[in-house]
C-alpha cells in the first residue's frame, strides 16, 4: 500500500506490544497478555487451537506455558518483525522466530520450529491492540512439483 504509514510513536507503541508478547513467551508467563489483545481478538496457533478474546488467549497461554513439553523449547534468537500499514488505525505485523527443544505431547523431540505469525493491530482508545493473531510453522515438504 502506498501513502499509508504510521507515525514513529505508533510504531513504537506497536513495538512495545510486541516486546511484551515476546517477554511473555520468553519468561513463560502470561501475566498482562490479555491486555495486549482486543476483547474480541481471534487467535490461532500453528496446531489449529483457536481462542477468542484477550482473556481466553491469556488463559490458554497460561496452560501452555506451564506444560513441560512447550517449556522445553527456547528461541534461537530474537524474533524478526515487519510492519505494514493498512490504514492509519490498522497495521499488520509479520514475524519470524526459530525455536528449538520443544517436545511433542509424548515427550519426543520436535525439529527446530520455523514459526511465522501474522498479527493485525488496531488502534483502540487505550492504545494499540492485537485484533487477530495467527501462527504457522514452515514445512519442509512441498506441493509444488517444480520451481521454488
Amino acid at each position: 500500500m502506498t501513502g499509508c504509514a504510521g507515525s514513529p510513536q505508533d510504531e513504537d507503541a506497536i513495538g512495545a506490544v510486541m516486546m511484551c508478547l515476546a517477554h511473555a513467551f520468553g519468561s513463560l508467563s502470561a501475566d498482562g497478555v490479555a491486555e495486549l489483545y482486543t476483547a474480541d481478538a481471534d487467535w490461532t496457533n500453528a496446531f489449529g487451537t483457536t481462542r477468542t478474546g484477550g482473556a481466553q488467549i491469556a488463559a490458554y497461554l497460561t496452560e501452555l506455558f506451564a506444560d513441560r513439553h512447550f517449556a522445553a523449547g527456547r528461541p534461537l534468537g530474537p524474533p524478526q518483525a515487519d510492519i505494514r500499514w493498512v490504514a492509519p488505525d490498522v497495521a499488520v505485523v509479520k514475524t519470524y522466530l526459530e525455536r528449538e527443544g520443544q517436545q511433542h505431547a509424548d515427550g519426543s523431540a520436535m525439529a527446530v520450529r520455523r514459526n511465522f505469525s501474522l498479527k493485525v493491530f488496531v488502534r483502540e482508545p487505550d492504545g494499540w491492540k492485537i485484533a487477530s493473531d495467527m501462527y504457522m510453522d514452515a514445512r519442509d515438504d512441498s506441493t509444488l512439483t517444480r520451481g521454488a
